[in-house]
């Protein structure tokens, strides 16, 4: 069966870094600075929404004001990446590191990027230095995407391991549920699997790859109700998704 989505979009944005605090500014660079922020600010919104192109706009104009904002390169990476430009993101994410080299949301932006390149090595090493620095405000983004790397390259136990790690940072943190929920299935264990996707199902972060999960689930356990009432929750929240129509089609690959 197809891995399915993680809400990936939240797992890219926690991984954006934010700004050093630095010294105050004149009154030139202050102006610099905040409208800078804003595109910064309207870029993530965009980037959001689904919005790449103009979200890469954005990111252009902002480095045209500061070409050195290693958070705009940053995230222009993760957009470059998500837009299918490859050797783009690495440039940029290259960049931004070379400015901040020990920030540690930008080194879970490179493993990510190398991940999905099935670099699975190179990868874990940028996520381990992300997870070796103290100050580092939000270790569980890095932890989720290992866990997630591993489970791409089918190290079903080190994923499990990063993802639990996610889980004791954070334990409200969809993304680990979605990741160790695929994790229980495959090891066909479906009472643990629906008790993690159901986090994820009754929040607002949930994709349409979520729902056809939990309903393999429910069908993997014989519940013919559960998978009814989920199905009326798919087709009111993603009527239109690919996945939806391949499932009413018949063209599930339910193994």
């Amino acid at each position: 069966m197809k891995r399915f989505g993680f809400l990936l979009i939240a797992v890219l944005l926690g991984a954006c870094t934010v700004p050093n605090v630095s010294p105050p500014l004149q009154a030139g660079q202050a102006d610099v600075k905040r409208r800078t922020d804003i595109r910064l600010e309207l870029a993530t919104a965009y980037f959001t929404s689904g919005q790449t192109e103009i979200a890469l706009q954005e990111l252009n104009r902002a480095l045209e004001l500061s070409p050195r904002r290693a958070d705009v390169l940053g995230l222009r990476g993760l957009v470059l990446m998500q837009i299918g430009d490859s050797e783009a993101a690495s440039q940029s994410l290259r960049d931004a590191l070379r400015i901040e080299p020990d920030n540690p949301a930008l080194q879970n932006n490179m493993g990510w990027f190398l991940c999905q390149k099935g670099e699975f090595d190179k990868a874990m090493l940028y996520f381990e230095r992300a997870l070796s620095t103290k100050s580092y405000a939000s270790p569980e983004k890095a932890l989720v995407n290992a866990g997630l790397c591993r489970m791409r390259q089918g190290q079903g136990v080190q994923a499990e391991a990063f993802l639990r790690r996610a889980l004791d940072n954070d334990p409200t943190n969809l993304q680990a549920h979605a990741g160790l929920a695929r994790l229980a299935y495959d090891r066909a264990d479906y009472p643990r699997a629906r008790s993690h996707l159901l986090k994820v199902i009754e929040s607002e972060q949930a994709v349409a790859e979520n729902f056809l999960m939990a309903i393999l689930i429910e069908r993997k356990r014989g519940d013919a109700a559960s998978e009814q009432s989920l199905l009326a929750q798919w087709r009111r929240r993603f009527p239109e998704s690919p996945q939806l129509t391949a499932y009413l089609r018949g063209e599930t690959d339910d193994k």
